[in-house]
C-alpha cells in the first residue's frame, strides 16, 4: 500500500521503518517545528531511516522511504491509508491542518494510534467524506530515537486491537489495517472502548502521579515500569479500573481489566497470569523514565486519558471518583488545571448529541 504516516517522533519514525521494511511505499509527514528537528533532518539527509531492531536480535538495518517531507498536499497525495502518529493531545489540529489535503479519491481509510476518540476530530473536519476512521489503543512497536536518524524498536505487541467509525465498516476497514502488520487483526466494540482500553490512561498517570517524589529525586535514574506498581498502587488502579469499565460497559463495549488489556497485547501465551505478564514487560521492554514531571505521562495522559474517561462518565451518568481525585492530585502536582482541559463534546463536533445519540454513533 501506499501509506502517509503523519507525526515523525518515535512512532513516527519506527513505523515508517517497519512498513516499508514489509514493502509499504511509505511518505513520511512532519507537521511540526518543535521536537526532533535534528532527526528529521537526518531522515532527509539519508532519504530513510536506520534502525536498530531489539525484536530481531538487535539487527541493524536502513529503510528507504518514498517520500520525507513538511509538505502536506504532496505528502497525503494518492495515498490508501493515513496513519496518525502524534501526540493524541494534537489530533484536533492535525485534523484541521490535514483535511483539506486528504486525496478522496485514493483514500480509503485513516488510522489514528492511539485513538482517544481522535477519529471524531476527523469526522469533524471531513464533513460527511466517505473515508473510513479507525483508532488503536497502542501502536504496534514501542520505539526510541537514540540519535538522528537512527531508530531503536524495543519491543512489539503479540496483538493490537482496532475499533472503526462507521461501525458498520469495520470488515471493510480491517482489510487495509491488517496489511500493516501481523498484529492487527482483531476488533474493538467501539471507539470508546478502544480509547479507554489505551493503556496509558492507567499505566502512565498512576505510575507518575503516584511516584513524584521518587521523579525528583532520581534525576532521570527511574524506570517507572519496575519501581512504580507496588501492591498499594495495584489496589488503586484495581478501583480505577472499574470506573473505566463502568463507562465501557454503559456505551455498550467489553470490561477489560488494565492487567488483561496488558497481557492481550504482549502475550502470545494467553493463558500466562497477567501480572506476570506486565512485570515481564517491565523489565524487557519498559523504556527508562520519565525524568521529569513534565513528561507527557502527566500532560498528555491526564487530559485525553483520565479527562477522557470523567468527561464520558459525567455523559453515561457513572460517577468517577478514583479518576476526578487523580486529574486533583496531579493538578496540585504541576500547578496545572487538568480539569479544564478536558475535551468536551463541543470539542468533538457533538454538542447536540446527548447520551443515547453517542451511543448510536459509535455502534452504528
Amino acid at each position: 500500500m501506499k501509506i502517509a504516516i503523519v507525526g515523525s517522533g518515535n512512532a513516527g519514525c519506527a513505523h515508517a521503518f517497519k512498513l516499508a521494511e514489509r514493502g509499504h511505499l511509505v511518505n513520511l509527514i512532519k507537521t511540526s517545528h518543535t521536537l526532533h528537528e535534528s532527526n528529521f533532518d537526518k531522515i532527509v539527509e539519508h532519504k530513510g531511516i536506520y534502525g536498530i531492531d531489539n525484536t530481531e536480535s538487535g539487527k541493524k538495518s536502513f529503510q528507504k522511504l518514498n517520500l520525507i517531507t513538511r509538505d502536506i498536499k504532496e505528502g497525503l497525495r494518492s495515498v490508501e491509508l493515513i496513519l496518525v502518529l502524534i501526540q493524541s493531545l494534537h489530533h484536533e489540529k492535525a485534523a484541521k491542518l490535514i483535511a483539506p489535503y486528504i486525496d478522496k479519491e485514493t483514500t480509503k481509510i485513516i488510522l489514528c494510534v492511539p485513538g482517544n476518540l481522535g477519529s471524531l476530530f476527523f469526522r469533524k473536519e471531513l464533513d460527511g467524506v466517505d473515508i473510513i476512521l479507525a483508532e488503536g489503543e497502542s501502536t504496534p512497536f514501542d520505539a526510541r530515537i537514540i540519535e538522528p536518524g537512527v531508530v531503536n524498536i524495543l519491543f512489539k505487541n503479540a496483538r493490537n486491537a482496532v475499533a472503526f467509525l462507521p461501525n458498520s465498516r469495520k470488515e471493510e476497514g480491517m482489510k487495509y489495517v491488517s496489511k500493516l502488520v501481523d498484529t492487527y487483526g482483531d476488533y474493538r466494540t467501539n471507539i470508546i472502548e478502544s480509547a479507554l482500553h489505551n493503556p496509558n490512561l492507567i499505566v502512565h498517570t498512576v505510575g507518575v502521579i503516584m511516584s513524584a517524589n521518587r521523579i525528583e529525586r532520581m534525576k532521570g535514574e527511574f524506570w517507572m515500569y519496575r519501581e512504580a506498581f507496588t501492591p498499594s498502587i495495584w489496589n488503586l488502579i484495581r478501583q480505577l479500573d472499574k470506573e473505566k469499565n463502568n463507562v465501557i460497559l454503559k456505551f455498550g463495549g467489553k470490561a477489560i481489566s488494565y492487567l488483561d488489556a496488558c497481557k492481550y497485547r504482549n502475550e502470545k501465551d494467553l493463558n500466562q497470569d497477567s501480572l506476570k505478564v506486565f512485570k515481564s514487560y517491565a523489565e524487557n521492554g519498559g523504556p527508562k523514565g520519565p525524568d521529569n514531571l513534565e513528561t507527557r505521562f502527566l500532560h498528555e495522559d491526564v487530559v485525553v486519558g483520565l479527562g477522557l474517561l470523567s468527561m464520558l462518565g459525567t455523559e453515561a451518568n457513572i460517577s468517577t471518583p478514583v479518576t476526578d481525585s487523580l486529574i486533583t492530585i496531579a493538578s496540585y502536582l504541576v500547578n496545572k488545571d487538568f480539569h479544564s482541559l478536558k475535551r468536551t463534546k463541543e470539542d468533538f463536533g457533538l454538542i447536540n448529541h446527548n447520551f443515547q445519540d453517542i451511543y448510536n454513533l459509535i455502534n452504528n
